[in-house]
């Protein structure tokens, strides 16, 4: 069966590619491709909806914040960091084969424990769509014709890339990033000043290993290199920022979920409208997403 829904889990098979995403969240937390496992997702991690926790890796979506709430603002001072569609359960609503490939679609509307925490009318699609060389995931945003106030939001797809065995963050290369304006979360400044990429080539290696940016209105085409163990391609529509984050050894130690060492492998590339938020009118529509590939 090219798609298949047991245990909490949606599972799509092309070839030799699978890919599995949990209702927790629609999150795709394992894509096998070319007999590889691409993405990293923590052992500690529970996929299955009786666990409320988040998956750590794979590709949680972020929505509708990223990062801590703003206290300051009352439609999201409930939240948790991230927001809250990454732990909701999304309805699937089911796969089709469309000829080259197969996609397969999830929605999440309000429901009474997300009112508790967010009033504002939405309704979230979100689609994966495999195909013979590549991964590609579409989040779509409604603000329902009946609301009475424009519905503002982040998004971002907070994308962990497994390294190959013989890799170390360190040694991955990112680009193209230069002359770009970024903010910092790692640096001396917080994140609070905005910098300028003087790097034609970024290392994923900051004070102490840590390295946590946003880049504001980055090219669409993005490159993480490995060297002679191969490039992750990341092509982006609808989502002009992207974060460069690893916590390197320190701060890597403390994430209880994430298992023994995992900072090691993997480097988190993520695509997102961060900067500033998107206000959607009642009655319209935005999408973003990604598309993976390999090289």
């Amino acid at each position: 069966m090219p798609a298949q829904l047991e245990q909490d889990v949606v599972t799509l098979t092309l070839g030799t590619s699978t890919v599995h995403i949990a209702l927790k969240g629609a999150t795709v937390f394992s894509y096998s491709y070319d007999g590889q496992e691409r993405l990293l997702t923590s052992s500690k991690s529970n996929v299955h909806t009786s666990d409320p926790a988040a998956v750590r890796g794979g590709v949680p979506i972020c929505w509708p914040i990223f990062g801590p709430a703003p206290s300051d603002s009352p439609p999201f001072s409930k939240l948790k960091q991230h927001g809250f569609a990454r732990t909701s359960v999304w309805e699937y609503v089911g796969a089709q084969d469309q000829g080259e490939g197969i996609k397969a679609t999830f929605k999440l509307e309000p429901t009474e424990q997300i009112q508790a925490l967010f009033t504002l009318p939405f309704v979230l699609t979100y689609s994966v769509h495999l195909l013979p060389y590549s991964l590609s995931l579409s989040l779509s945003v409604a603000n329902p014709s009946s609301a009475i106030a424009p519905l503002p939001f982040q998004a971002l797809l907070h994308s962990y890339f497994r390294l190959p065995d013989s890799v170390h963050p360190r040694d991955v290369l990112v680009t193209p990033l230069e002359n770009l304006a970024f903010a910092d979360k790692a640096g001396p400044k917080d994140g609070l000043t905005k910098e300028a990429e003087r790097r034609k080539v970024v290392d994923v290696d900051g004070p102490g290993g840590e390295v946590d940016r946003v880049y504001f209105r980055a090219p669409d085409r993005l490159e993480l290199a490995t060297g002679a163990a191969g490039t992750v391609r990341v092509h982006k529509k609808g989502l002009p920022d992207v974060v460069l984050w690893n916590p390197g050894p320190e701060k890597g130690a403390k994430i209880g979920d994430m298992e023994d060492r995992g900072w090691e492998r993997y480097v988190c590339l993520e695509p997102g409208l961060v900067e500033p938020f998107q206000f959607l009118d009642p009655g319209k529509s935005w999408e973003g997403g990604i598309e993976i590939s390999f090289a």
